[in-house]
């Protein structure tokens, strides 16, 4: 049975860079197994600043094709066909070639942010045209021409420096949503 002397024992052979490894992938470990990895740590004078800002080598790190994938742009024609089918099922066949594969975090963020604003837009096109009798799909196109303008303007460039900052620290940019 492990117990902390052996521990101690073995973490004292152990290079410092293992030992940050342990502390810095707690759940991979045991509350003794890590405690005892701080303690040598400590002991070995290493910097409490570098325990706490050692990132693991064992992090998100993909191959370069697809770090490339996670900043493909949506077609326009997935654009417009994420805005038009507000059904999720239908969205979700409708783009499911690059849901499956690792990367492309550009691609899905923006296909469910043209489901959220042609879902938006689709009940506000409903509600005026039926209120005030207005033309639903005058509003509903214009709507699409708003997303689109904000998309390309403003909210694509958000999305990359949000992709690009998990990129280099190294997690997975796929698990922001």
């Amino acid at each position: 049975m492990i117990n902390r002397e052996s521990l101690k024992e073995k973490y004292a052979t152990m290079a410092t860079d293992d030992l940050l490894e342990i502390t810095s992938n707690k759940s991979d470990y045991t509350e003794l197994a890590v405690s005892v990895a701080l303690e040598e740590l400590k002991k070995r004078n290493v910097p409490e600043a570098e325990i706490q800002s050692y990132v693991s080598v064992l992090a998100y790190k993909p191959d370069q094709t697809i770090i490339n994938n996670h900043f493909v742009d949506l077609n326009i024609f997935h654009k417009v066909g994420n805005y038009t089918l507000v059904i999720p099922i239908i969205k979700h066949r409708a783009y499911s070639d690059f849901c499956r594969y690792t990367g492309f975090a550009l691609k899905k963020r923006q296909a469910n942010y043209y489901l959220v604003t042609g879902t938006t837009f689709l009940i506000i096109a409903i509600i005026l045209a039926t209120n005030y009798q207005a033309s639903f799909l005058l509003i509903w196109a214009s709507g699409f021409s708003i997303s689109f303008l904000f998309d390309i303007g403003y909210n694509k460039n958000r999305e990359i420096s949000q992709i690009q900052e998990k990129v280099d620290q190294g997690k997975d940019p796929e698990g922001v949503f």
